[in-house]
Formats: structure tokens, C-alpha cells, sequence
């Protein structure tokens, strides 16, 4: 195939620090064209990157002859933006979270359909030597019937952008759980083979508005023209309780701000094996695996191979493009994640548990 020519929408902290470094050193793939409103940020990561052409209004991307486009912009144009790529031909690259409701969630995907083109997530996690470890294991048995899984990703002290899009409802759809927890909710749903949401108890919590600090996300020279609207609209900590199909239940949290050691974690447990995953941060904290062998109890530590988890992510996409492959990132599994997100916050806002039913929450 010939060289890839991509194109970008959105150019913040990570178009700047993850797609578009990791597609020009992926080889045979060109970035022929930016957009971003901020044209002062324009300009600057136009000229950093050598990016031919810069543009303010995002549907010009579409109307170069790219093969593919990475979508970087506010969560809330994430639908609208990946459909009219894929309704112009375009195989898409979708920031997390892909949309903020299951009924975009289908959308998204009548129009992958229509187009024939490819659809990935960027959910680098995937592609962690922990995730093919514990992938390969749970797929080959090794654990058994999975039942019951535990995430969590917790910050201190870390509001992304304070102020930005980041904190705007409207704009990010939520807080910690829409940006940080859907990392570690995916990474989940994707172990245990994409259960679907059946019931959810959830809760949101604003308790740091007035010592809100910036938690230096995304890095401050990635941050050039960028105003701050000074919204701060969205929860500081979201906590669920999920029961999923199969009789999985999973719990999930994700905090911004809290009076906590800042971690990220994952538990998983299966009938014949349970796995800790490490906090990606604390590398001296190794994979365990707990299990039985020949009715001895045993914990083991296995070898997890080193990965560059975002030039992995981007080298995966365009292997789908070349080969014809299908993305690691399964419909089944981005629609779980969006409707159990969509799902946290409704219970959240009434107050009680909801159902999926009928393709809504009630």
C-alpha cells in the first residue's frame, strides 16, 4: 500500500505528545493537515511537526485526500466529528471517550458500516504487556469463568485544564470518570470479553471546586492560545457499582481530587485465577497472579514484556489499514463502556439505581 496520508482534528496535548509524534516515526504515514480552532496553538504544532496544512474550520480535513484521521478535539464532538470522517471516506481514530451516549454509540457504528472503513478507539492500555499477558491467559482458560472485577483511577490533587473544555459539562461530558475512569473501565470491559451494563448504582461528588489545582494535564507548552472559560461544572470524584451480563459485577471509581495516595489499580477474578494489575506509575509494583496448584495456594509474577503503549496503539491502527484487519477496539466493547459511563451519570443525577432496558437507561 502507499504511503498513509493522515489528517488531524484537534491539536492539544494529545495530538501534540502521542498521535502525531508516533505517526511520523511509524514510517511510510504522513500528516498532511491540522485543524484547530486556536490558531495560535495551530500555527506553533503546524510548524513544530512540519504539517503542510493548517486549517481553522475542522471539515476541510475532510475535504483533503487523507486516508484517515485521528480525532483529538472536546469529547463532545467526537460523534459528530468520526461520522462525517467515515460518511467522507476516512478511517477514524476516535479520542476516548468515543461519544458520551449509547444512541451516538450506534450511530457511530451504522456509519462504519455504510462506509466500510475502520473504526478504532484510542485505548492505549490495550496494548500494555500487562493486557497481552492477562489477554492471552484469560482467552486460553487460565482463569476460568471470570466474575467480578475491581478499577479504580484516583488522583489527589489533579484537575486537567482547570477551566478548559476540560471542566465544562458541555463540552467534556463529565468529569474524572469520562476522562481518567473510562481508561480503566475499558481495559476491564475488554478482559472480560464485553459484558453489557444490565443494572447501575452510582454516585458523583463536588467537594474541591474552591481548592481545585490544575493537574498539569495537558502539559503547559501543549496549552499555547489556550483561554480559559473558568467553568468548573463537572464532579470531582464518581463511584459505581456495576452488574454486568453474565453475572459479572464490576466496581468502578475515578477521582480528580480527593484526601487519598493517588493510584491506579485493576482486580480481576476468575474461578480458577485472580489478577492484580500494577499501577502503571509504580513499576517496583509487578502483574500478580493468585491461583491454585494441586491444592496449593500460589502467587506468581510474570514476565511482562516492555511496550510503547501509544506508538503501539498507532502502528495497530494502521496495520488495520493495510491489511484489512479488524481494530482491537470491538463495537461490543466500546458500546459497554459508553452506555456504563452514560449509565454512572444518570444514577448519579436521580439518585437511585437504573436498568438498561429497551436501549435506555430507566
Amino acid at each position: 500500500m502507499a504511503k498513509i496520508k493522515v489528517g488531524v482534528i484537534g491539536a492539544g496535548g494529545i495530538a501534540q505528545m502521542a498521535h502525531i509524534p508516533c505517526y511520523q516515526k511509524a514510517g511510510d504515514v504522513e500528516v498532511t493537515i491540522i485543524a484547530d480552532i486556536n490558531k495560535e496553538k495551530l500555527r506553533y504544532v503546524a510548524d513544530k511537526f512540519k504539517i503542510p496544512k493548517a486549517v481553522t474550520d475542522w471539515q476541510d480535513v475532510l475535504n483533503e485526500p487523507v486516508d484517515a484521521v485521528s480525532i483529538c478535539s472536546p469529547n463532545a464532538f467526537h460523534a459528530s466529528q468520526s461520522m462525517a470522517a467515515l460518511k467522507a471516506g476516512k478511517h477514524v481514530l476516535c479520542e476516548k471517550p468515543v461519544c458520551l451516549k449509547d444512541s451516538e454509540a450506534q450511530a457511530i457504528f451504522k456509519a462504519v458500516t455504510s462506509s466500510g472503513c475502520k473504526f478504532m478507539a484510542a485505548f492505549p492500555r490495550r496494548f500494555s504487556g500487562e493486557a497481552k499477558v492477562l489477554r492471552s491467559l484469560i482467552r486460553a482458560g487460565e482463569f476460568g469463568e471470570m466474575y467480578y472485577a475491581r478499577t479504580g483511577y484516583l488522583r489527589r490533587q489533579g484537575i486537567p485544564g482547570l477551566g478548559t473544555w476540560f471542566t465544562d459539562k458541555k463540552l467534556a461530558g463529565g468529569g474524572p470518570m469520562m476522562d481518567i475512569g473510562v481508561h480503566v473501565l475499558d481495559f476491564v470491559i475488554h478482559l472480560l470479553g464485553a459484558p453489557q451494563p444490565e443494572k447501575i448504582l452510582a454516585a458523583t461528588f463536588h467537594h474541591f471546586r474552591d481548592q481545585a489545582v490544575d493537574g498539569g494535564w495537558p502539559p503547559s507548552e501543549t496549552r499555547i492560545g489556550d483561554k480559559s472559560s473558568g467553568i468548573l461544572d463537572v464532579e470531582d470524584m464518581a463511584s459505581a457499582f456495576v452488574k454486568l451480563s453474565g453475572g459479572i459485577c464490576l466496581f468502578v471509581e475515578a477521582s480528580w481530587a480527593g484526601h487519598l495516595a493517588p493510584q491506579s489499580y485493576t482486580i480481576i477474578l476468575g474461578k480458577k485465577a485472580g489478577a492484580q494489575m500494577p499501577d502503571p506509575a509504580k513499576p517496583d509494583n509487578p502483574l500478580k497472579i493468585f491461583s491454585r496448584l494441586k491444592g496449593h495456594l500460589t502467587d506468581s509474577t510474570p514476565v511482562v514484556p516492555e511496550a510503547d503503549v501509544f506508538q503501539e496503539e498507532i502502528n495497530h491502527f494502521l496495520d488495520c489499514i493495510r491489511k484489512d484487519k479488524e481494530p482491537i477496539t470491538t463495537k461490543e466493547e466500546i458500546v459497554s463502556v459508553v452506555r456504563i459511563i452514560e449509565g454512572i451519570y444518570k444514577s448519579a443525577r436521580i439518585n437511585r439505581p437504573v436498568s438498561f432496558k429497551a436501549g435506555r437507561w430507566v
